[in-house]
């Protein structure tokens, strides 16, 4: 089948491993035709471009400051992505064939644009739901569903509405998350939505990162004792005022120690706040290799989510924490259903609610006192993801989904 692909991710290369590329080089690994529009702000001063690469038709489209940049200008921007997609669908693509356009969220609105590529493609249409929004950013009180803010919320609740009904199939992160899209939104056919999780490009699966204990030395971490690590995103969505005050409750306490490797909006804010603790070590951002192997070498993978969230996120990060066998502590709100993987279904770590200090403070002693189990949970979290977090299964979905139109 021939797909375009549109996402306002940024696609440097093809072989830096994400879930977009992992996606794309998974459809063509199993002999797809895949074309793909993604975006570069403004701020990094590139044009549009139009390449080919590894078989992959890829546009890069110049498009407004989406990062490092104000809320006023970041709403903006979004707004417009619709109207320059469809732009570009005409422009670049309008002379191509395709079967299935695949989007994600966010952003939510490219709703115009999916309808534009339907008509004109006469093809069918398939959203990956990576996030619920403008819910999310009520839960966190980033937004109102009142007020002046209020008129923003219905805007862009008007605009996710518009979305899902142009989406002839929904792919959620989890079955909580289906289960909480249908629940909110009951003109949508349960038939219409399935599965459809974070995974990753097959191929890497037979390249194991090894534990080297040297590279926590290099970063002056303590490696004599359970290192615990959490990589990613510093933002709102994970909480971090609790996660400064549990690491403040414990960090001279427990004998172990805390690597805290990432960026975003929070991060200055939360480094000031762990400033000075003992075993907690800040890391500003690492290249992908350089994090990656940092991350193997350590003992215990952190999921931080805020406890305020009535949405079941589902953090990608975890796939790195089970794809290198290490075992994993969730710290989130009760409404994801992380912790039905973590200690049920993969039965890899332990889970315990964002918003309970002593509770977390608990769930780090198990750890430290229970260094005998770690190769077991690492193991059984490397089974479960090998199992249901490789592309080839979703591959296998969107197969099927276009082979209904067809019969």
């Amino acid at each position: 089948m021939n797909v375009l692909f549109l996402t306002i991710g940024q696609i440097p290369d093809l072989h830096t491993p994400s879930v977009h590329i992992d996606l794309i080089r998974e459809l063509r690994k199993s002999g797809h035709e895949v074309s793909v529009l993604c975006t570069r702000e403004k701020r990094l001063g590139l044009p549009t471009e139009l390449s080919e690469e590894d078989g992959v038709k890829i546009l890069r489209l110049r498009i407004g400051n989406l990062t490092k940049c104000s809320m006023i200008e970041k709403g903006i921007n979004t707004v417009l992505i619709e109207g320059q997609f469809k732009r570009a669908i005409r422009k670049y693509f309008g002379a191509d064939r395709y079967d299935l356009v695949i989007y994600n969220t966010p952003p939510i609105t490219l709703a115009g644009a999916v309808k534009y590529a339907k008509r004109k493609f006469r093809c069918r249409s398939y959203l990956i739901l990576k996030d619920i929004f403008p819910q999310n950013a009520v839960d966190i009180g980033i937004m109102s569903t009142s007020g002046i803010s209020g008129l923003l919320y219905k805007l862009f609740r008007r605009k996710e509405i518009q979305l899902y009904s142009a989406s002839d199939r929904i792919g959620c992160m989890s079955r909580a998350n289906k289960e909480y899209l249908l629940r909110h939104n009951p003109y949508l056919e349960e038939k219409n939505v399935e599965i459809f999780p974070n995974a990753v490009f097959s191929d890497t699966l037979s390249h194991r990162r090894k534990k080297d204990r040297s590279l926590l030395e290099k970063y002056g971490i303590a490696a004599d004792r359970p290192v615990f690590i959490y990589g990613g995103n510093l933002g709102k969505p994970q909480g971090l005022e609790f996660f400064a005050e549990a690491l403040k409750g414990i960090s001279d306490k427990i004998d172990c120690s805390f690597v805290i490797a990432g960026s975003g909006t929070e991060k200055e804010k939360f480094f000031k706040a762990v400033n000075g603790l003992k075993n907690v070590y800040p890391i500003n951002y690492l290249p992908y290799e350089e994090y990656e192997n940092l991350c193997a070498s350590c003992d215990v993978g952190l999921v931080m989510l805020d406890y305020r969230f009535t949405i079941p996120n589902y953090p990608s990060r975890i796939l790195s924490y089970m794809e290198n066998a290490m075992p994993v502590l969730a710290c989130t709100d009760p409404n994801t259903d992380v912790k039905e993987l973590v200690e049920e279904e993969a039965v890899c770590g332990k889970w315990c609610p964002s918003n309970d200090v002593d509770a977390f403070a608990e769930s780090v002693r198990w750890f430290a006192e229970n260094t005998d189990k770690f190769t077991e949970l690492g193991g059984n979290g490397r089974k479960y993801f090998e199992e249901n977090f490789v592309a080839d299964k979703n591959i296998e979905k969107l197969e099927k989904f276009i082979n209904e139109r067809r019969a």
